[in-house]
């Protein structure tokens, strides 16, 4: 639901059921013009205009009340000024008219005009232009916009560096709920960034917005608990943590994961998925990794060799080698691993070994359809064209008895 819709049915939507009794129910403020019965009477006259869709002159007695400081009056018409009923659309008058009204006690006002504040920032030409719409937000005590002025001072990004400001919004915000501000609050405490270094800190915010479903946060929790800073060290809580922000696509998570599998200290209750891990990790460099992964190729494991055939084939992780790239996804393709076999068709189909083999390229080809490797169907039909119908015939007999080097 947008914030439009949200403060458009709360100001007019039911103004023809509220408008007479509502000095009642909210008092008129500061009235020195008005009495009591000349309100109630005003406001009657405003129910009949409304009732009858006389919306400027529904504006023009609004107005005359909001001028006496009747809270419900500098409400409604606010609300008429920023949808433009009976009157010119109008922003700022909105914006004056529902602070008006805030600041004589009428927290529907204060609610509306924190919605059209943040929208009119976030619609703002540049960030820097929003800042003034989102200072105003602040000022009333909105947790939302003071997590996003404390992320501007705290990283100097929209406005000139200010970390001590930037750290007491992003508390006052964090301590409101925002999760956003609990997790730059984390990283502050983590890095000692405007604050003293205090690992313990970091914990606590980082888990309130973990718990809260800040993904990235999730990810930092992990971590803490990985090395036991800020809390006790805890491997079953890492790897759970750890597990919610991979499922999310956090980046990084894969290549902790990876580590703790290579060095021994955890073992995934999937194999291919601790092969997946530990694979992003060596192919970020790291030692323990590149040796498991290779161990496991020597063993004869499917997706090892895969992955190792990969990281040699661009590089990545261990010295860009071509040959050793080709051998290991051969060996792959030939224990079963249904993206070595599509690799294996289209290095056939382009002559990359020797001369084109259309013939072993539909096999491979074959074989990775029949595992559901996408694309590999569309390829196999392809290469078929390039055979005649004996061999044709051929290929498919050597899929349909092909069986797995053990």
């Amino acid at each position: 639901m947008s914030r439009r819709y949200l403060y458009g049915a709360a100001g007019l939507g039911v103004l023809a059921l509220s408008i007479a009794g509502a000095f009642i129910l909210y008092g008129a403020g500061n009235n020195h013009r008005l009495s009591d019965e000349q309100i109630e009477t005003r406001m009657a006259d405003a129910t009949e205009a409304y009732g009858q869709a006389r919306y400027q002159e529904v504006a023009e007695i609004l107005a005359e009340l909001a001028t006496a400081e009747v809270p419900l009056a500098q409400y409604r018409l606010g609300m008429m000024h920023q949808q433009g009923l009976g009157v010119p659309r109008n922003t700022a008058r909105a914006i004056e008219l529902l602070d008006a009204a805030a600041a004589n006690g009428m927290g529907d006002a204060r609610d509306a005009l924190v919605e059209i504040l943040l929208e009119a920032a976030e619609n703002a030409d540049s960030p820097e232009s929003g800042v003034p719409y989102y200072e105003h937000a602040a000022s009333i005590g909105d947790v939302r916009a003071k997590a996003i002025l404390g992320s501007y001072y705290f990283s100097g990004q929209v406005l000139s560096q200010d970390l001590g400001r930037g750290v007491n919004l992003l508390r006052e915000a964090a301590e409101g709920g925002d999760v956003r501000a609990q997790s730059n609050l984390g990283y502050a405490y983590r890095t000692g960034t405007g604050v003293v270094r205090d690992d313990a800190a970091a914990f606590r915010w980082y888990l309130e917005a973990a718990e809260a479903g800040m993904v990235r946060a999730q990810a930092a929790v992990g971590l803490l608990y990985e090395e036991g800073a800020g809390t006790e060290r805890n491997l079953t809580e890492a790897v759970r943590w750890y597990l919610n922000a991979l499922e999310a696509g956090a980046p990084g998570v894969a290549v902790r994961l990876g580590r703790l599998v290579a060095s021994g200290e955890i073992q995934a209750g999937n194999h291919d998925e601790a092969v997946d891990w530990v694979t992003s990790a060596a192919r970020g460099g790291d030692a323990t990794s590149i040796e498991w992964i290779q161990n496991e190729s020597e063993s004869g494991d499917v997706a090892a060799l895969y992955a190792l055939a990969t990281m040699y084939d661009v590089g990545e992780g261990v010295p860009q080698n071509s040959r050793l790239a080709a051998e290991s996804y051969q060996q792959a393709a030939e224990r079963g691993s249904p993206p070595a076999q599509l690799v294996m068709a289209r290095r056939m189909a382009a002559g990359e070994d020797g001369d084109p083999d259309y013939v072993m390229a539909h096999v491979w080809a074959n074989l990775a359809a029949a595992n559901g490797v996408e694309g590999a169907a569309a390829e196999r039909d392809l290469f078929g064209q390039f055979l005649s119908p004996a061999e044709l015939t051929n290929a498919q007999d050597l899929a349909a008895s092909w069986r797995p080097v053990e």
